[in-house]
């Protein structure tokens, strides 16, 4: 699976002259094994990675525009305030609490939510955002102390503004954030936290061109051992997911089994068009109906059998609601031997 989705990117940063215009692609990844921090995979890449400490781009950044959405700031807010929630299980009331303690974070910075002049001003950081909580005489050591003490403790993001650029500006070439050897949690709120800026700027930067049948690829994600991370249900993912695809913008998700795509709030299958499945020792009939149109029962087993028993570097692939294609994957290291 690493194999694959490392020739993937691999190919498609080599191969950068094939897309539409002249704007760069920009590829993130978040990688929760230490897979893709490699000398072999970042020397090949020309990969830049960064470590979750002082991350040099700024969440609550606002990219105001003439037509940014009215009350932006509270907006932003309200993305991070939900983010961090799902993160550590927030309650309603410290939810409110979060997002009370954020917009008095903008408006320290002279930053109002009904001013639209005032949103091109210096925001501020998640630094300035836990100072001011733990300033507060009246807190209580609860799950919201817990999760502003971690992005506190932690120095996840760049306390100072002027050290941060745009995400979208950041992601020049291959870009890694390594997130191994972190808690579960501070995991993904990393990843949580960077994809609600990354969808804000997305929206910003506007629609991809197309010629053709073509269209421009701007950016790709990629989220590796996505498990942990769907199963909490963050609205960011879910977004880009679906509606990416105009803005030139596309995702990886890489899982270890089919079950990881649907939760009990999200089936994120039905914003994925293309499957590449390798050997799975553990597959339901329901998975592969869901996922290949078969004309009989036996046809499916026949299949289930077949991704059980799928020897190294080989799939099974669904392009785009195709029948199931096998095939041989071109491993990374396969690439490295040209």
């Amino acid at each position: 699976k690493t194999q694959f989705t490392k020739s993937l990117i691999y190919q498609m940063a080599s191969n950068v002259d094939q897309n539409l215009g002249d704007e760069p692609m920009g590829i993130l990844i978040f990688d929760y094994k230490g897979d893709y921090i490699k000398d072999d995979f970042v020397n090949a890449t020309g990969a830049k990675v960064f470590d979750p400490f002082h991350l040099p781009y700024n969440p609550l950044a606002l990219d105001a525009t003439p037509k940014s959405k009215p009350m932006l700031p509270l907006h932003t807010a309200n993305d991070i305030k939900e983010t961090i929630s799902s993160a550590f299980n927030l309650g309603n009331v410290q939810k409110q609490k979060l997002r009370d303690v954020i917009i008095e974070a903008y408006e320290a910075k002279g930053i109002y939510k009904n001013k639209r002049d005032t949103w091109t001003k210096p925001p501020p950081t998640i630094g300035d955002v836990c100072n001011i909580y733990m300033m507060d005489e009246n807190i209580t050591q609860d799950s919201l102390y817990a999760a502003i003490s971690n992005l506190q403790d932690f120095e996840i993001f760049e306390p100072d503004t002027a050290k941060t650029k745009s995400l979208y500006t950041l992601l020049d070439g291959v870009t890694v954030i390594n997130l191994s050897g972190y808690d579960e949690s501070i995991q993904n709120l990393i990843v949580a936290i960077t994809l609600d800026a990354f969808y804000t700027q997305m929206q910003v930067h506007g629609h991809s061109n197309i010629e053709g049948a073509m269209r421009q690829l701007k950016k790709m994600i990629l989220v590796d051992e996505a498990d942990n991370f769907l199963s909490k249900n963050f609205n960011s993912i879910k977004k880009i997911l679906k509606e990416g695809r105009e803005f030139g913008v596309g995702t990886v998700l890489s899982t270890q089994f089919l079950n990881h795509f649907s939760t009990s709030e999200n089936d994120y299958s039905n914003y994925i068009l293309t499957w590449v499945i390798h050997r799975v020792n553990e597959i339901k009939a329901k998975e592969v109906d869901t996922l290949f149109s078969l004309k009989s029962s036996k046809q499916r087993d026949e299949l289930i059998k077949l991704i059980k028993n799928l020897d190294k570097h080989h799939s099974i692939v669904n392009l785009a609601g195709s029948v199931p294609i096998y095939t041989k994957d071109k491993a990374f290291w396969e690439l490295l031997k040209k």
